[in-house]
Order: C-alpha cells, then sequence, then structure tokens
C-alpha cells in the first residue's frame, strides 16, 4: 500500500502561463511539448517538469506530496491529471516560479536524486484570466514517487485549456 511521506502546500505566483518544477537550477531551459496531455511535461535532460496553467499570470495554489510508490489517483475531484518521469538529479523539488527566494513550503524534499514519476492533477484552469475576486483559485497537486522512466501518458483532460494546449502545433 502506498504511503504519504510528506507534503508541502503553498500559493505560489504564475507569470508567462507556467509552474516550474526545478532542482538545484531554478530554471529549467528546454520548449515543453503540451500536445501529449496538455498539462505538464517534463526536461528530457532530467532536473526540471514544466506544468500549464489556464492563466497567465496571478496567484495558484500548489500542493506537493511525496509517496514511497504510486499512489491512486485522485481524478474525481481534479479536471486535468497526467503523469511524466523526471530523471531528479537533486534531492529537492522546488515550485517556485519566480525564484525570488528560498521558501520551504515551496520546496518538496526528496531522498535525493533519481528516477521520479510526477502526476500532476489541476483544477479550475478555465475560470478565467485575469481572475476576478469571486473567481475559483487555480489549483494543482503533484504527486512525486520513485520510478522507472516510463511513457507520459494522460488519466482524464476535460478542461478546455488542456484541449488547447493539446491541439497548438
Amino acid at each position: 500500500m502506498p504511503t504519504l511521506i510528506r507534503r508541502t502546500s503553498a500559493e505560489v505566483w504564475v507569470d508567462a502561463s507556467t509552474v516550474d518544477l526545478a532542482g538545484e537550477d531554478l530554471v529549467t531551459e528546454f520548449e515543453p511539448d503540451w500536445t501529449t496531455t496538455g498539462l505538464v511535461d517534463a526536461d528530457p535532460d532530467g532536473d526540471g517538469a514544466r506544468v500549464i496553467c489556464g492563466q497567465e499570470i496571478g496567484d495558484i495554489a500548489v500542493t506537493a506530496e511525496l509517496w514511497n510508490d504510486a499512489p491512486p489517483p485522485a481524478a474525481d475531484d481534479w479536471q486535468d491529471v497526467a503523469e511524466v518521469s523526471v530523471a531528479w538529479q537533486s534531492a529537492f523539488l522546488d515550485f517556485e516560479t519566480t525564484g525570488s527566494g528560498d521558501d520551504p513550503a515551496k520546496r518538496l524534499e526528496l531522498p535525493g536524486p533519481g528516477d521520479y514519476r510526477l502526476r500532476v492533477h489541476g483544477r479550475n484552469r478555465d475560470d478565467g484570466d485575469p481572475r476576478g475576486d469571486g473567481d475559483p483559485v487555480e489549483e494543482y497537486l503533484i504527486q512525486v514517487w520513485p520510478a522507472p522512466q516510463g511513457e507520459p501518458i494522460t488519466i482524464k483532460s476535460t478542461s478546455q485549456t488542456a484541449a488547447l494546449w493539446r491541439t497548438e502545433r
């Protein structure tokens, strides 16, 4: 039975519609291919992934969890769910998109370098850009566990945002 090892949650500032998931090198320099999942893509050189958001600029809620094995997908409560593999080179996953500080709430400590699977869940992706005061907060759940490399998969895709990115060529 999979066990949750640790969880961290934070409000994250999105700029340019993405959340970078990075190791020691905060800025991952790769061009994501959103056409596979419409949600997440991994850096082929390792130590990074990028999540595409529904809003271009603004605050979103991110929760990151480390598991010892693949947890069951929580697809019912989410619009979009997809998985990618990352060859992580660091002992942490940082989801601070601005690189303006070292906030422990925006960092998930990992057991160390190695191959990991990332399952990203997204909701409220179609609820306005820019967001008004009454609009729902865009939210993401990132589940991470040690796993051998595998192909990206889409578990669920119901948002207009994901559909748009999957068709961009």
